[in-house]
């Protein structure tokens, strides 16, 4: 990390000398009186570093300036306060067996702020030090910054700003984002994981720009900034002094035990066959993976820090700020920075086990027994839910004598039981009534993992209260279709599935609510997150098929009206059996 790594940055500012009047002493003569002018009116002309460099109580401070570099900073046009605390009052010996970009960042750049603040009159200000850490600088006759007193105030006015000598070092807390660079424990697997997404840019706004060469722009002066795509992609801004968010940081040990579980989610295989039109041609195509185990890897780590980020500002969130240690979270619900939400005992059980480390922009929570407390439906093996009013998920559609109608209709008649997700469903109609339509729906982002299928179909008179005709069931038929362990394209066939009928009160015989058909448990051998093209055609397929025979037409529908379909982690299917009013995120993948 170089030195101007963090600059907050003004540009450089024309120097100012101030001369506070009580730098000026009695004098018993005219040639001490002489003197002192002498000195102040040297220091004037002096940089902040000769000034420090001279003054003989503040060598340890010097010493530690001009092993980061900073010597060079302070010998620069830039004005700068300097709070430099003197010889014997802070740990000089650990930190100088530091390494210089720690030194830098929680030492040096936690006393020196930008522009002139001479300690003179009433003071009671906020001040950002180089390093963003906020200080309260106060006093009138005495002054201190953040607790620390000013032992000699102004003690030189430079050519370059000002000085004041302090007794003692001002109080570092880390940032989240410093705490993962420097935390004691075992936890740099998360840590050099974040930490390998950093990168330096240059500020252009606060940067002194120079000639253009060769096209491209030069910096007479240039300030940087430190940048983390992981950390903007999560909106989870750890490494900003404004905010404020809570951290779950995984050891060693829980990163291992959690990554080999992610990884059973993600299989690849390195080429998979797949049918782009299923009704038509059914011609199988290939797709290579350049690196499976690498897809797999990157993949996993994703999965793994997606919600370990919470912003304390928003909704029930803002009850972490004063969650102690070994208390249990009492709220409704947790959205982490990557929109998954968590219920009160998932959330709750986050926190079972950690250690909290107070930060300067919130906490950092780090496991106690080796378990990262997350359940693996929360987001490394999520619900899907596919809506399929969405077009983008239709593959193809038929019918034996020509293309089925299918429209997308809005729910009307609020006395049929059931909610229609998203307000619409499809309705797939036959080509004529003697014929059975069949629609193909891609299945994106599914993982390695076994799946319990459910359908939400829709009764036909779900449009109008007055609808006449006698409601009929559906006789269906499922195909799966899939690579499997060894990239090769199979089917998997469900048939006689038939979907419920309740009656109306007032009308015998109809279907009266919107109905959730179990279709059965599907295993896919390998994952499709993130190997689908903008139209989906990767992704493996399910067709609905009607099997309504002319004998059967008096019984069943061969229209179908469906809502969405919902693919639930078998896992998450077993615990809802055994815990039928527990609440989990059923939005996130609609």
């Amino acid at each position: 990390m170089s030195i101007k790594n963090l600059y907050n940055g003004w540009k450089g500012m024309a120097c100012c000398t101030v001369v506070a009047a009580m730098t000026l002493t009695a004098c018993s003569d005219w040639d001490d009186h002489f003197d002192a002018n002498t000195s102040v009116l040297e220091s004037q002309h002096s940089s902040l570093w000769q000034n420090i460099e001279k003054t003989g109580n503040l060598s340890q401070f010097a010493s530690l300036l001009k092993k980061t570099g900073y010597d060079e900073q302070l010998s620069a046009s830039q004005t700068f306060t300097v709070w430099a605390p003197v010889d014997d009052s802070f740990d000089y010996a650990t930190l100088s067996n530091q390494s210089n970009d720690r030194i830098t960042r929680e030492f040096i750049e936690n006393h020196i702020a930008r522009n002139n603040y001479p300690a003179s009159g009433q003071l009671d200000q906020s001040i950002y030090m180089l390093n963003e850490k906020k200080m309260l600088f106060s006093g009138s006759s005495q002054y201190d910054i953040q607790g620390v007193s000013l032992v000699t105030p102004n003690l030189s006015s430079c050519s370059n700003g000002t000085l004041h000598a302090i007794k003692g070092r001002l109080p570092f807390l880390s940032s989240i984002y410093e705490s993962l660079v420097n935390f004691d424990d075992e936890i740099d697997s998360i840590s050099s994981y974040i930490l390998s997404f950093d990168e330096k840019k240059i500020d252009e706004t606060k940067s002194k720009k120079g000639p253009v060469t060769n096209g491209e722009q030069t910096y007479l002066d240039t300030v940087y900034y430190e940048h983390n795509d992981l950390l903007e992609i999560y909106d989870a801004y750890i490494n900003k002094e404004d905010s404020s968010y809570t951290m779950i940081a995984p050891t060693n040990k829980a990163w291992d035990k959690a990554m080999a579980t992610i990884h059973s989610y993600f299989n690849y295989v390195p080429e998979f066959e797949f049918i782009e039109k299923p009704a038509d041609s059914r011609v199988v195509e290939k797709v290579k993976i350049q690196d499976a185990v690498a897809m797999q890897d990157s993949i996993s780590k994703v999965a793994m820090i997606s919600s370990l980020f919470y912003n304390n500002n928003i909704y029930d969130n803002k009850k972490l700020k004063n969650l102690k240690e070994g208390e249990t979270l009492n709220c409704d619900s947790l959205v982490s920075t990557s929109r998954v939400k968590m219920y009160g005992e998932d959330a709750a059980d986050l926190f079972a086990n950690t250690k909290r480390i107070e930060n300067s922009n919130g906490s950092l929570w780090v496991t106690t027994d080796d378990t990262l407390r997350m359940r693996t439906w929360t987001i490394w093996n999520p619900e899907i839910r596919l809506e399929a009013e969405n077009f983008t998920y239709w593959a193809d559609y038929a019918s034996v004598n020509g293309e089925p109608d299918i429209k997308t209709v809005n729910k009307q008649n609020e006395e049929v039981l059931g909610t229609i997700s998203n307000n619409r469903y499809i309705e797939v109609e036959p080509a004529s009534k003697s014929v059975n339509p069949e629609i193909f729906f891609y299945l994106p982002n599914v993982r390695s993992t076994e799946y319990s299928v459910y359908v939400v179909f829709v009764p036909a008179n779900i449009n109008s209260k007055y609808y006449a005709e006698p409601l009929k069931k559906n006789h269906l038929e499922f195909t799966f279709a899939y690579a499997d362990e060894k990239g090769k394209m199979t089917e998997e066939v469900i048939k006689d599935i038939d979907t419920a009928v309740d009656t109306l009160q007032n009308v015998p015989g109809m279907t009266a609510k919107v109905d959730t058909t179990y279709v059965g448990d599907i295993t896919f051998k390998t994952s499709y997150v993130g190997l689908y093209t903008s139209d989906q055609s990767y992704a493996p397929y399910m067709r609905i098929r009607s099997r309504v025979s002319s004998k059967q037409a008096a019984t069943y529908d061969r229209t179908m009206r469906i809502d969405c379909i919902i693919l639930r982690p078998k896992d998450l299917d077993n615990y809802i059996k055994a815990h039928p009013e527990y609440k989990y995120d059923r939005g996130l993948y609609n």
